[in-house]
């Protein structure tokens, strides 16, 4: 099966599966549309559906949008549910079918139990609500506060390492013992026991991405628990839900790459990245200006132009997004590539212009450029005025 995300409707699974009627769901939807409420809820309030069927079918949609479930097999499962008054995992071991999802994540959850980190009946209750969810087991570990980042993120680690045969069952469990005790990552704890080499000078691609503030923690583990189950690299799973662009994923592997051959340290490479996808200038001139800075990351603290554009509400995420894009492959400016595209007018670039010049001076805070642009807005008044007016800079004072 592939393993891009397949787009399901809940009606589809409903009707197909003969859980409910056209007509009953036809009916079903106007009072979905004035209400709020999700259809499914709209059908069980309304007797047609009960609360366990409409949980499965929820679950079904699930693992068919991830490609773990074909279409036949979901509709085939929830009607044999009904027919014979079996829950929906019932339903799928009796029609035979057995999910990498379902034997990966219970790998996770018994790696986790097994070094003493977890109680078994955590474990339960997050492969519940894994199931229902469609989430990966180490995030919902991470949100349900059973599990920290790093003890989960170390997991991950360790069946990577499993599956690669770099280390046993024995030392991935020791080594999980370590983290938990001692807070560190997994790497240092299998470099304590003399079981891998240190990493030396390189850094892992969901760590830059991080580091740089373009995906969080959280994400970050979704990815790789996701990655594991595809045998898909972290940056084409990161682009695949759309938490980064194909663009981002070149860039980042380029600074990966720098990092590895000694060219550039970790947290320039994030700080590079971050400035990159801040402006759209080259990565060649984001680590001249970084080098030209005296130390990491001291010059690139400024909010930069598209997100000031964002933060005052003149600039939509996606706009922004694309605009970066364009720029950084084609060498235009960005703030020139927003005029182009019309998105920004020349009086508007202007007064942002002057914010974003007086917050490089250093005269007023974020916070206070982003009230400003947006104060001018609505009143269209001189910038400068706007701040004296309420007491920040005198309208005299010039750069």
């Amino acid at each position: 099966m592939s393993k891009r995300s397949t787009p399901v409707l809940i009606g589809d699974l409903l009707v197909k599966s003969e859980l409910v009627s056209l007509g009953q769901f036809a009916d079903a939807m106007p009072i979905s549309l004035k209400t709020g409420l999700p259809v499914g809820r709209v059908l069980v309030g309304s007797g047609f559906l009960t609360e366990p069927e409409f949980k499965a079918a929820v679950t079904a949609q699930s693992l068919v949008r991830e490609n773990l479930l074909p279409m036949e097999m979901a509709i085939n499962s929830l009607r044999l549910a009904r027919q014979q008054r079996l829950t929906f995992d019932e339903a799928l071991r009796q029609i035979g079918w057995r999910s990498e999802y379902y034997e990966a994540t219970n790998r996770l959850g018994d790696l986790i139990v097994d070094a003493g980190c977890m109680k078994a009946s955590d474990l339960e209750g997050a492969l519940d609500a894994c199931f229902t969810s469609g989430l990966p087991l180490g995030r919902v570990l991470v949100l349900r506060g059973v599990c920290n980042e790093m003890l989960t993120y170390a997991a991950l680690t360790a069946q990577v390492l499993l599956r690669e045969g770099n280390i046993t069952r024995e030392q991935a469990l020791e080594g999980l013992k370590i983290v938990n005790q001692r807070k560190i990552t997994m790497e240092e704890s299998l470099d304590q026991q003399g079981l891998i080499a240190k990493r030396g000078h390189t850094i892992r691609l969901g760590e830059l991405l991080m580091l740089a503030s373009l995906v969080s923690e959280i994400d970050l583990l979704s990815a790789v628990e996701r990655g594991m189950l595809d045998e898909q690299p972290i940056g084409q799973v990161l682009v695949r839900v759309g938490l980064i662009t194909e663009q981002t994923l070149e860039q980042a592997l380029q600074l990966q790459n720098l990092v590895t051959r000694a060219q550039l340290r970790p947290l320039d490479a994030a700080e590079v990245l971050k400035k990159v996808r801040k402006t759209g200038v080259s990565i060649e001139k984001a680590i001249a200006e970084l080098s030209g800075s005296g130390a990491s990351g001291n010059g690139f603290d400024v909010m930069e132009m598209p997100e000031l554009l964002r933060a005052a509400g003149l600039l939509a995420h996606t706009d922004m997004i694309k605009s970066i894009d364009q720029s950084s492959a084609t060498g235009v400016p960005v703030e020139q590539v927003l005029m182009n595209s019309h998105l920004v007018d020349q009086v508007t670039m202007d007064a942002a212009s002057r914010c974003q010049a007086l917050l490089k001076a250093g005269q007023i805070s974020q916070e206070q450029c982003v009230f400003a642009l947006q104060t001018w807005i609505g009143s269209r008044r001189d910038i400068d005025q706007i701040l004296s007016g309420v007491g920040w800079k005198p309208a005299e004072s010039k750069l």
